[in-house]
């Protein structure tokens, strides 16, 4: 069962990011030879006007061919991806990513309006840190943690959770109507790390409200994302704490054992980070990724001078090569911590 809604949800975020690739790539009169869900030998496919459409065994990504898209001589096409001016090559390989961010929000709206959400309000402080917990009250809504913008309760873990301990902080609230800073606030040390040492408000929303804050659980998780990518690149973490397909898997597995009214939920909530997870990444400035094309197009459209169509074609596939050895390794890795 887990296996099969991995598959499934995968599926779906890999056909709305095709997608996205394909719908305005016809808007802009690409030729597009392939639109294809997995990767591998075709399962099935059919022909419809220039453009076939197929499904293929590993359930491990899809594509859209583009002609002229990585070709490693000049294409005198006029309809070749390669030809489009720069702006429109940078539409057509945002889009993609943009589905995957607009189905998290979708996900997100779905599930507050389901259960509600949790702003930045203060419920209460718990008994064992009211000797701690001078400063802050109940009904005070946290709009600052130094100057970083607090909207809900993530926001707030998201802010600690980077926190270190070397230095005070400032929290600016509303308090009756009135913005209040609070200076030199000491947050409160736990055996995992640092915390407010707050309970917030949860409440239920209406569509606009649950809207607003599916906005914000999507920039929360963007933020986390590249956050981990930023400890990724700079040794704070290592490559070993990335998951992959196997890992996923088994966290899905151990959601939907869960004796709970609300699994589905934690699914959906899981798949929704996953989307944007998948947006964000597909964003960076890497060959093989939209983002290292987005980088050339950006190039062209800035200095007027086109790159060699073999530059950015043999980039692609020492791009594409680097990002297979390290889908092995990661995939090796969760196999390894699956057996163990």
């Amino acid at each position: 069962m887990a296996i099969l809604i991995t598959i499934i949800g995968f599926g779906i975020m890999i056909f709305l990011h095709e997608l996205g690739h394909f719908i305005t790539a016809k808007r802009f009169g690409v030729l597009v030879h392939e639109f294809a869900i997995g990767m591998g030998p075709k399962l099935f496919s059919f022909g419809k006007g220039e453009t076939k459409y197929s499904l293929r065994l590993l359930p491990i990504g899809g594509y859209v061919k583009l002609e002229g898209e990585n070709d490693t001589q000049e294409n005198d096409n006029p309809r070749a991806f390669s030809n489009l001016p720069p702006l429109k090559r940078i539409i057509i390989l945002v889009s993609g990513a943009l589905m995957n961010v607009v189905l998290g929000f979708i996900i997100f709206l779905c599930i507050n309006m389901s259960i509600g959400i949790t702003p930045s309000v203060i419920d209460k402080i718990p008994d064992e840190f009211v000797s701690k917990q001078i400063h802050l009250k109940s009904g005070d809504e946290i709009i600052r943690l130094d100057n970083t913008r607090i909207h809900m309760h993530d926001d707030v873990s998201l802010f600690m959770g980077r926190y270190n301990g070397d230095k005070t902080i400032d929290i600016t609230v509303k308090r009756d109507g009135n913005l209040v800073k609070i200076s030199d606030f000491q947050p409160i040390k736990t055996d995992t790390g640092y915390m407010l040492g707050v309970q917030f408000v949860h409440e239920n929303s209406s569509f606009l409200r649950s809207a607003q804050f599916a906005v914000y659980d999507t920039i929360y998780i963007t933020k986390a994302v590249l956050f981990a990518l930023l400890d990724l690149f700079t040794g704070k973490v290592g490559v070993n704490t990335l998951s992959g397909p196997v890992e996923i898997v088994s966290v899905v597995g151990s959601v939907t054992s869960q004796q709970s009214p609300y699994t589905y939920l934690s699914v959906l909530m899981l798949f929704a980070m996953i989307t944007v997870n998948l947006g964000v990444f597909n964003l960076l400035p890497f060959p093989a990724l939209d983002g290292g094309s987005i980088v050339f197009a950006l190039y062209e459209l800035i200095t007027k001078k086109k790159i060699k169509s073999e530059v950015i074609g043999y980039a692609t596939m020492v791009g594409f090569a680097l990002m297979m050895l390290l889908a092995l390794y990661v995939t090796a890795g969760d196999i390894i911590d699956l057996v163990k």
